[in-house]
């Protein structure tokens, strides 16, 4: 099997995990809540008027408030039922990448350090 073969079956593999598919359903949720998206705009907009002020040499008391607006909005954003699905769905799948591209970098680096690519009786990459 040449390499092209080999990563058209592993992106097809990745398309079908349950990590990826977790990851999708929890975007579509996600963008068909009429809350979320609102909220992930706000904490968007709280972290440039941050970096702006910043730039901007607001008064410290200034950037403060800033910041804890911030951090309060992130907390809802951690709390809220959908963006809390959301975060965990993309961690599980950015978890199970990592996985993926440690076994390739193992293999690439010449199988050094006795890894067979089978993840189930190792506990060495994570």
């Amino acid at each position: 099997m040449d390499y092209v073969e080999a990563a058209s079956q592993l992106g097809a593999a990745i398309a079908e995990s349950a990590e990826f598919q977790a990851w999708k359903e929890a975007e579509t949720a996600l963008i068909l809540d009429e809350k979320a998206p609102v909220l992930m705009q706000e904490y968007k907009d709280l972290q440039v008027k941050l970096v702006q002020g910043s730039r901007d040499d607001l008064a410290k008391e200034e950037l403060e408030k800033i910041r804890d607006t911030l951090m309060a909005k992130q907390q809802e954003l951690n709390e809220y039922p959908v963006t809390k699905a959301y975060f965990e769905g993309k961690k599980g799948f950015e978890n199970m990448m990592r996985t993926v591209n440690d076994v390739i970098q193992h293999y690439v680096a010449g199988g050094q350090g006795g890894c067979s690519g089978s993840c189930s009786s190792c506990s060495g990459c994570h």
